[in-house]
């Protein structure tokens, strides 16, 4: 069937010789939304199976590209299947998103004083703890990719997205999958599907935020005169600490791999909290995704006396830097203050190749607001698609929230404001 569907619908979808026929792709009819003409929603095991410039036509100027999304699942996540909706009119796409499927950890949003009652049911009763979970999204992303063709009216990008809602729940049925979620959606796309997600059953909870820092400076040294002098004199400070540091920027790591991974998992060992699997990515993540972006992922190294100390891992497009991951040694990285002098490297670097704004992530909230930059709301799109607990899902959950146990959001309390829609 997967090679039948592809030559039918080329050249939107592709087969793909190299994972053909380990998933099967499923069409699901969905209902008629134009007078003669019906729009049909695709599941497919792999990105690759759709055109990339097809798929990339979705999401104009952005780095989290076709090739990002195949870099991901060609870096094979151990917790996740990584799949794809794509929504077509007749033979032309005019509408995706990323899928992954996981057991998700239900108490995941209960903060750090519930771990031991999880981690015990996790290891005693399982099934009450861990429970199966399609989303809309991706796990390596900060935000819900839902991609629709520019250029659709409004009623026709609604009925877009109706499509994949629809094709969502079909694929969560074929995969005998009772909750389903989409994770990261965007305060600009709540406002503008909000409506379509509620009337298809979904609750939302807050997610964590996204800091952004905008850039509309000539030199680096305009964006230090925008903050308030103490600011300016603590990262003037800091900077000179670390002025032996010498950093260089890279499209190709594999002759220092090694030492990039265990700085990354150093990191990891030294966050203040955890998310689970969305915390982690695998090891040939950063190989695979520079390998497959098109020059668009980066590495930052930065070095002292010749010998590497960390890296930052981003990716680039025409107007934002997305700031992804980093990894640390963590034998010099305090007395250096090297987190610090890595985020204003990167915002030099982003500076001076006129580039407006960078993504700095979903953590450290108390440095990136001292920096100026400015939080915008996430949000987790969540049902249970049965009858009975479906209702119960709507009401708990839609009271849990991550952002309420994340520690530098805590430590801000009232103090935490949030961007405007659109800002």
């Amino acid at each position: 069937m997967a090679n039948a569907l592809a030559a039918r619908t080329s050249p939107a979808l592709l087969p793909a010789a190299d994972l053909s026929g380990t998933v099967p792709m499923r069409r699901v009819r969905v209902r008629e939304v134009a007078p003669a003409r019906n729009l049909s929603v695709v599941h497919v095991p792999s990105i690759a199976h759709i055109d990339p410039l097809a798929w990339n036509r979705l999401f104009p100027n952005s780095a989290l590209d076709w090739g990002y999304l195949r870099g991901c699942e060609r870096s094979n996540p151990e917790d996740f299947v990584l799949s794809a909706l794509a929504v077509y009119d007749g033979d032309e796409l005019v509408g995706g998103a990323p899928l992954f499927r996981l057991d998700y950890r239900l108490d995941t949003t209960l903060g750090a004083s519930f771990k031991p009652v999880g981690d015990w049911l996790a290891r005693h009763m399982p099934r009450l703890v861990r429970v199966p979970v399609i989303g809309m999204g991706s796990p390596m992303t900060e935000e819900c990719q839902i991609g629709t063709l520019p250029g659709l009216s409004a009623e026709r990008r609604l009925r877009v997205v109706e499509a994949l809602l629809e094709g969502l729940d079909a694929h969560a049925e074929a995969e005998g999958v009772k909750i389903v979620a989409l994770k990261d959606v965007t305060d600009h796309d709540a406002t503008a599907m909000g409506d379509a997600m509620t009337a298809a059953g979904f609750a939302r909870m807050a997610s964590l935020p996204v800091a952004t820092l905008a850039l509309p400076f000539a030199t680096f040294d305009d964006y230090l005169k925008s903050l308030p002098s103490k600011m300016r004199t603590d990262i003037r400070s800091k900077l000179k600490r670390a002025a032996r540091v010498e950093v260089e920027f890279r499209d190709n790591v594999d002759d220092i791999y090694d030492q990039i991974i265990a700085f990354y998992r150093a990191t990891q060992a030294n966050r203040k909290t955890s998310y689970e699997s969305f915390d982690s990515v695998p090891e040939s993540y950063f190989r695979e995704v520079m390998q497959s972006s098109g020059g668009k992922a980066r590495m930052l190294l930065c070095r002292l006396d010749g010998r590497l100390i960390g890296f930052a891992f981003f990716l680039e497009d025409q107007s934002r830097v997305d700031g992804k991951l980093l990894g640390l040694d963590y034998s010099v990285a305090r007395e250096l203050n090297l987190y610090f002098f890595i985020i204003m490297t990167m915002v030099q670097y982003c500076i001076e190749r006129g580039v407006g704004e960078i993504q700095l992530g979903q953590t450290s909230y108390v440095v990136k607001r001292r920096l100026g930059a400015k939080l915008h709301r996430s949000w987790v799109y969540f049902k249970h698609r049965g009858r009975l607990l479906g209702p119960l899902f709507r009401f708990f959950g839609a009271r849990l929230s991550f952002d309420a146990v994340d520690p530098d959001l805590a430590k801000l309390g009232e103090k935490v404001t949030y961007a405007d829609v659109g800002a």
